[in-house]
């Protein structure tokens, strides 16, 4: 979710890193400068001068909503992050106009995304800022990864199971007295148990 407000209420809980005078770039169209507030909860951008010269709106970036974060060095040093959202606000000029040609390279797979740069005052906090972030994204894992994640563990784990079974009946077979046991702990009918002991037992 991502939430843009006109007004500006600064973060009181869970605030990582604080960065003031921190330009905005979305898009490659600049928006402010303002606070960049990163907390366990959000990432915040307001309580500054927006490009118009008013009051700049504040963003609230939800950490789910960020794709990507990184430190970019060129054409100016930025914390760079990827939203998986297309961020339309009033003060950035509409990129549209060429929305009738899109039609011929339509990709179901295409999904809107925002890209945004923020360059701090000193360039000597963007390593914060980016271990800020890195923070902040590990308290809000993606459960689409988590299950990926489990799914081949749990299937990796019932298979070894089954082969370490595999390999038990398979060494029962030259030992007879390790199958007696097998059974013993297999069948709990204890006639059943026995006519197999019987049948082992007549055999030899």
């Amino acid at each position: 979710m991502v939430v843009v407000s006109p007004s500006f209420s600064e973060p009181v809980e869970g605030i990582i890193m604080q960065s003031p005078s921190t330009k905005l770039l979305v898009n490659d169209q600049e928006l402010g400068t303002a606070t960049l507030y990163i907390t366990q909860h959000n990432v915040v951008w307001g309580g500054g001068v927006g490009n118009n010269g008013g009051p700049s709106p504040t963003i609230s970036l939800l950490y789910p909503n960020i794709s990507l974060h990184a430190i970019q060095r060129e054409p100016s040093a930025a914390l760079y992050m990827v939203l998986n959202y297309e961020l339309r606000l009033p003060e950035l000029t509409t990129q549209s106009g060429d929305a009738g040609d899109d039609d011929d390279d339509f990709d179901v797979d295409d999904q809107p995304i925002t890209q945004l740069r923020f360059i701090p005052q000193d360039e000597g906090d963007l390593q914060q800022m980016y271990s800020a972030m890195s923070q902040g994204q590990s308290l809000h894992p993606d459960p689409t990864d988590e299950v990926d994640d489990d799914d081949p563990y749990l299937d990796g784990e019932d298979f070894n199971e089954g082969d370490e079974e595999f390999e038990d009946a398979e060494e029962s077979e030259e030992a007879p007295a390790e199958r007696l046991r097998q059974l013993r702990l297999e069948n709990s009918n204890g006639v059943h148990y026995q006519d197999c002991e019987d049948a082992e037992i007549g055999e030899e």
